[in-house]
């Protein structure tokens, strides 16, 4: 399962990453036409729409990879059967977190796709977009769920 949601998580990334491209190359380009008196239209519906899916596929990889902030000067001290009992807690939180938050995001993209919105320049659903962050947030929760069975682990023995 770990090596799974690991290579889901890195495809997720690489995706991210091709996304955070083409929003460098649209603004770019924008900016160039704009020059010319010829702006893109929809670019910045566009960059919000590449934006989402680029921090929501990346979060996985990032929490994989201990890419955040973590500030742990209390808990370094402690004993490790102490110190795994907070890391699954934390975990455990977490997960709960972002598969309830995938979940909402969910529900908001079927809603959306059932009302038929669509952006405002482009005329694109927004469905698609809001089902690819619930997709990430998902992805990013199977992560911590791994975290916790690691975590606990640590807790209870092998």
């Amino acid at each position: 399962m770990e090596k799974f949601i690991h290579r889901l998580n890195t495809g997720l990334a690489w995706v991210a990453a091709g996304a955070l491209m083409i929003m460098m190359l649209l603004s770019v380009a924008n900016i160039i036409l704009r020059l010319a008196h010829r702006p893109l239209g929809g670019t910045a519906e566009a960059v919000g729409w590449l934006a989402a899916v680029t921090a929501a596929f990346a979060l996985g990889y990032a929490q994989l990879h201990r890419g955040h902030v973590a500030i742990d000067l209390f808990v370094a001290r402690l004993p490790a059967r102490p110190r795994a009992g907070i890391a699954a807690a934390a975990s455990f939180a977490a997960a709960a977190f972002f598969a309830l938050a995938a979940w909402r995001v969910g529900v908001l993209a079927h809603r959306l796709g059932q009302l038929g919105k669509l952006s405002e320049t482009m005329h694109v659903s927004y469905y698609p977009f809001t089902y690819a962050v619930a997709f990430g947030l998902a992805c990013l929760a199977l992560v911590l769920l791994v975290d916790l069975l690691k975590a606990g682990k640590g807790v209870f023995g092998k």
